[in-house]
């Protein structure tokens, strides 16, 4: 594992939000099963910090929006491709203005693209695999987003695949990531073989994550081999150190509860 190729996908940068003190109204479709609770998402945050410092990852913490409180999940407010960064117009109108902060961050380093009114996108609809990019039709990407976001991965040397996201789901990223260049993870009971055939066909290793176990098809992978997975989720636990991982474990309950997922609290640039 220590000689696969990470290229692009190296994680040495890292941007965060702090939970917001409103994170209770947060909003909550899929996974709540409970009211969110701000004060214990804010411990498992903290712990998810942690986890990205222990892999060595330079981390900046930007400070909550009281009047946004899915705030802390940055990974919609902007996608990373190669040296620029697309700031999409969010897929829930209650969100839109969460980007501000993030582009002023990311406009240091990255070349800004915004995104045209009448295209959403939502960050947790795109994985940046290898050499392509895999995007998410659902509820919050819409096809001028996709169109959009096509051409400008193109135009920077990167191909695209286009999956359609089920009712039964958020977002691509919620039921599907990848670990490791040449690895995916995906849920069972959300997206089918057939979407991934593709990819299998180019030689991808698919990792299916039992149906009980969906939210855990969430994780992040670093160079170490180190695997960050959701905790209560023995069986996906069980098959990613089978396949050579070592698992950092995060209590995600909390952030569940607002739909959040492990990816949903980082951008990496």
């Amino acid at each position: 594992m220590m000689g696969v190729e990470w290229g692009h996908r190296k994680r040495s940068r890292a941007v965060v939000r702090e939970v917001s003190s409103n994170f209770n109204q947060a909003l909550s479709s899929y996974f709540g099963t409970h009211t969110p609770d701000p004060d214990a998402a804010r411990a498992a945050h903290a712990d998810y910090v942690s986890a990205l410092k222990e892999q060595g990852v330079d981390v900046v913490v930007l400070p909550s929006l009281d009047a946004y409180p899915d705030c802390t999940f940055v990974e919609d407010t902007a996608i990373v491709v190669d040296d620029a960064v697309v700031i999409p117009f969010m897929g829930h109108p209650s969100r839109e203005g969460e980007q501000e902060a993030v582009r002023d961050l990311l406009g240091e380093h990255l070349e800004i693209i915004k995104m045209p009114k009448g295209a959403t996108m939502d960050g947790g609809d795109i994985i940046f695999f290898d050499q392509k990019f895999l995007i998410g039709r659902s509820t919050r990407t819409n096809d001028s987003g996709i169109a959009f976001f096509e051409q400008v991965v193109k135009a920077r040397g990167f191909d695209s695949i286009v999956f359609d996201i089920p009712s039964s789901t958020l977002h691509l990223t919620t039921v599907c990531s990848s670990p490791r260049p040449g690895m995916l993870v995906a849920a069972e009971g959300h997206l089918t073989p057939e979407q991934f055939a593709p990819l299998v066909a180019e030689g991808v290793e698919l990792v299916w994550v039992p149906n009980e176990e969906a939210y855990a098809a969430n994780v992040i992978g670093f160079e170490s081999g180190v695997v960050m997975i959701s905790a209560g989720y023995p069986e996906t636990k069980q098959v990613l150190e089978r396949v050579g991982f070592e698992t950092r474990i995060v209590e995600m309950a909390h952030i569940r509860a607002a739909d959040g997922s492990l990816t949903c609290c980082s951008i990496f640039y």
